[in-house]
C-alpha cells in the first residue's frame, strides 16, 4: 500500500509504510508522476470538490489496471492545499526461466537458443564476472577471456553487460528485453568473497564467522534478484549449476557454499515459470507452464511447439503499449458471454466524467463502482469486434492506434477460446 499527497504547488510528497517498499514506490511513483502533474493542473480549478477526477485521470492510463494491478482506495483533503490518495498496489514480477545442470551439460547454449526464440531484438547477456574485476584469479581471467572470444562469435548482436554484483544497476538497459544472466554460481561465488566467507589469498576465519558471512551473502544475492525480477517488463533465463550433485565436499568452506548454491537455485526456482534440467545437452523440464486450455486433443501443435508459443506470448504480454487517452477497454466472462465494456477517461471542468458528447456518467460515489460508457455481449470474438470498430458509431472519435485496436481482437480472441473450453479468463 503506498500514500501519496498531492499538493497543488505541483509537489509529491511520499509517505511509505513499510520502508522497505521505498524503492518500489519510488519506481511506481517514476512512472506516475506525469499524470499526477495533470491531476494537479486541473484540481486547482475545482479546489474542494469532488475527487471523481483525480480517480479518473489515473484511470486515463488505463494499462496501468492489468500491468501495474492500481486499486484506488480513500481520496480527502489532509488540509486545505493538499489531496491526500491512499493507492493499493499489486506488484507484477517479471518472467523468470532458470536453466540448470552439471558442468558442460549444454545449459548456457540451451538458454542462449531460448532467448532467441523468445524474439528479441536485442538480446542482454548479463555476466556476473568480469576480467577486470577483484574477484578473479589467473585461472578465472583465462576463463573469462575464452567466453569473451567466444561470445563474439556465437553471439552476435547480442549487448553484453558485466556486473560481478549489482546488475539491478543496470535495469534501465534491460526494459522489455530478454536477459541471460551466466551464472548463478559464479554470482554467489562474488557475493561470498565480497563477505569474506572465503578469499583468493586464503585467509582463515572462524567458523561461527564463516556461517554468518555466507548468510550475508545469501541474503544479499537473493535482495538482489528480487530488485531485478521486479520489473515486470523483462524477462531473466537465469543459468546455474547442480554443484550438489555430485561428490560430498570434503572441506567445511566447500560444503557452505554447496549449501548456500542449493538454497538460491531452489529459491529462483520458486519464482521461475519454467525450470530445465540439463542432462548431457538434452533438456528435461522439470517445472513447466500451466497450459491448460492451449490446444484440445488431436492438435496437430507438437507439445514442444506449443511450449515455444506459451513461452513467446509470456514475453509479448511483457510490452508496454499507448492506449487512447479518451477511454479504455476491459474484457470479461460473464453468463456464458463474453462481455467488452469501454470506460470514458474524459473529465469536464467540473471534476465529472463524462461520454464523447459530453455528458456527464454515473459514476462512483463513495465506495461503489462507476458505470461503463458502453457495453457489448457476445458469443464469439468477431461478433464484438465488429459490434465495436463497424457499428458503433462512437468508434470514429477515438484515436485508436493499430497496436491498441490489435490489443482489443487479441483479448476477445483469447476470452471466447476460454469461454468455449471452460477454463478462466484473465485480462492480459
Amino acid at each position: 500500500m503506498v500514500y501519496c499527497t498531492l499538493k497543488a504547488a505541483d509537489l509529491l510528497d511520499l509517505s511509505l509504510h513499510p520502508r522497505s517498499q521505498k524503492r518500489r514506490c519510488l519506481s511506481f511513483v517514476k512512472t506516475f508522476y506525469p499524470l499526477f502533474e495533470d491531476c494537479l493542473y486541473k484540481l486547482s480549478h475545482v479546489q474542494r470538490r469532488s475527487f471523481v477526477e483525480l480517480k479518473h485521470m489515473l484511470a486515463s492510463n488505463p494499462s496501468s489496471h492489468h500491468r501495474f494491478g492500481i486499486w484506488l482506495g480513500e481520496v480527502g483533503w489532509q488540509d486545505k492545499h493538499t489531496i491526500a490518495v491512499r493507492l493499493h498496489t499489486i506488484t507484477m514480477p517479471a518472467t523468470v526461466y532458470l536453466i540448470t545442470g552439471g558442468c558442460r551439460s549444454g545449459k548456457s547454449s540451451y538458454a542462449q537458443a531460448l532467448c532467441e526464440k523468445l524474439g528479441s531484438s536485442t538480446p542482454i547477456y548479463l555476466a556476473t564476472s568480469s576480467s577486470q574485476g577483484e574477484y578473479v584469479d589467473a585461472d578465472m581471467v583465462d576463463r573469462i577471456q575464452r567466453h569473451q572470444k567466444d561470445r563474439e562469435t556465437r553471439l552476435a548482436g547480442w549487448k553484453t553487460i558485466e556486473a560481478p554484483l549489482h546488475p539491478s544497476e543496470h535495469l534501465e538497459e534491460m526494459v522489455e528485453r530478454v536477459v541471460l544472466v551466466d551464472c548463478l554460481t559464479l554470482w554467489l561465488t562474488n557475493f561470498m568473497l565480497e563477505y569474506k566467507v572465503f578469499s583468493l589469498t586464503g585467509e582463515d576465519i572462524t567458523a561461527h564467522e564463516r556461517i554468518t558471512a555466507a548468510e550475508q551473502a545469501s541474503d544479499a544475492i537473493k535482495q538482489e534478484i528480487e530488485t531485478m525480477i521486479a520489473q515486470w517488463n523483462t524477462t531473466f533465463v537465469f543459468v546455474t549449476n547442480e554443484i550438489g550433485s555430485g561428490n560430498h565436499a570434503s572441506d567445511a568452506v566447500s560444503r557452505t557454499f554447496v549449501d548456500h548454491q542449493g538454497w538460491l537455485n531452489q529459491f529462483v526456482a520458486s519464482k521461475a515459470k519454467l525450470v530445465v534440467h540439463m542432462v548431457s545437452g538434452c533438456p528435461n523440464v522439470v517445472k513447466k507452464f500451466d497450459d491448460s486450455g492451449r490446444g484440445a486433443k488431436g492438435s496437430w501443435m507438437t507439445q514442444d511447439d506449443k511450449d515455444d508459443a506459451k513461452l513467446l506470448d509470456t514475453f509479448l504480454s511483457s510490452r508496454s503499449m499507448t492506449m487512447d487517452s479518451k477511454g479504455y477497454f476491459m474484457v470479461k466472462l460473464d453468463e456464458n458471454r463474453i462481455v467488452a465494456s469501454f470506460y470514458s477517461c474524459i473529465v469536464n471542468d467540473k471534476g465529472e466524467v463524462c461520454d464523447l458528447q459530453g455528458n456527464k456518467i454515473k459514476c462512483c460515489n463513495g465506495g461503489s463502482k462507476r458505470e461503463p460508457m458502453k457495453v457489448w455481449r457476445g458469443r464469439t470474438a468477431k461478433e464484438l469486434t465488429t459490434a465495436i470498430f463497424e457499428v458503433w458509431d462512437d468508434a470514429k472519435k477515438l484515436d485508436f492506434t493499430i497496436g491498441h485496436a490489435a490489443y482489443i481482437g487479441r483479448e476477445l480472441q483469447r476470452a471466447e477460446h476460454c469461454l468455449y473450453s471452460n477454463i478462466p479468463y484473465q485480462q492480459d
